[in-house]
């Protein structure tokens, strides 16, 4: 297993030609079937255009390094279509509050284990429980329901069943069955008092701000609107700052990042 936090930072090399092309910048995660589906590869040349790995193309992590064939392994962010809507969704599953089925909140996902063998599969959360008394608590993948983008819904934790480590004053709630579908489950409807917005983790953070140094002033290369058909940018238009919070409102901004020229 490996945690998120082992995973940024590292080589990725060619083993065809022993290459080193860029480093792992972040994670992005499909929540729809727990997989670390890609990794973000930072080669030096921005203004090139964000580059991707599917996880599925690894040939091994090590603790140096990831491995792939050879280059073609590593593809711009456009060619990917499934990546526009995962950005979309920007589930980091890092930093979210932790909630029982039946509405209990118990922590804070601090940190995410990666079954590097598994085609990236989430083997489990780590979890800091809402006393912080400085211990750890292990949450196993299938106890979790719903990795949300602003909370990660679990099934009954059970120190009895082993199911989960280091279990410190968590009371075992009734057995229920998983909700299987991601889509309903509605934050808003929990108490405010108890699940407050969330932010971006640092690497999400990172990630946008990465994208936003490569949009600026380069060019629109089509037309992109809203869902209720307003228009957001024109073709041609030059990539603003202003542009770029306006896409990013009306729930556009991975579209618009990848229709550009310069």
């Amino acid at each position: 297993m490996k945690r998120s936090e082992e995973l940024l930072g590292l080589s990725v090399i060619s083993i065809e030609d022993g290459k080193e092309l860029g480093t792992v910048s972040d994670l992005i995660i499909n929540p729809d079937n727990g997989l670390v589906q890609y990794l973000v590869v930072d080669n030096g040349l921005r203004y090139l255009g964000i580059k991707v790995l599917p996880f599925r193309l690894i040939e091994g992590v090590g603790e140096d390094a990831v491995t792939i064939q050879n280059s073609s392994c590593i593809v711009d962010l456009g060619d990917e279509p499934e990546i526009d809507g995962l950005l979309e969704k920007n589930v980091r599953v890092k930093g979210t509050k932790v909630l029982t089925r039946k509405g209990k909140l118990i922590g804070t996902v601090s940190e995410i284990l990666v079954d590097e063998d598994g085609e990236g599969r989430i083997d489990s959360c780590e979890m800091t429980p809402l006393d912080d008394t400085g211990s750890k608590e292990i949450i196993p993948s299938e106890k979790i329901i719903t990795f949300g983008k602003d909370v990660l819904i679990i099934d009954q934790l059970s120190e009895a069943s082993g199911s989960l480590q280091h279990v410190s004053g968590i009371a075992a709630e009734p057995e229920v069955t998983p909700v299987k579908n991601a889509e309903e489950t509605n934050v808003e409807t929990l108490p405010a008092q108890k699940v407050d917005t969330m932010e971006q983790s640092e690497a999400g953070k990172l990630f946008e701000e990465r994208q936003r140094k490569y949009l600026l002033g380069r060019k629109v290369s089509k037309r992109i609107e809203s869902e209720t058909g307003e228009t957001i940018a024109e073709e041609g238009d030059v990539i603003t700052e202003e542009l770029m919070d306006k896409a990013k409102t009306a729930g556009k901004f991975s579209e618009l990042s990848m229709n550009t020229r310069t």
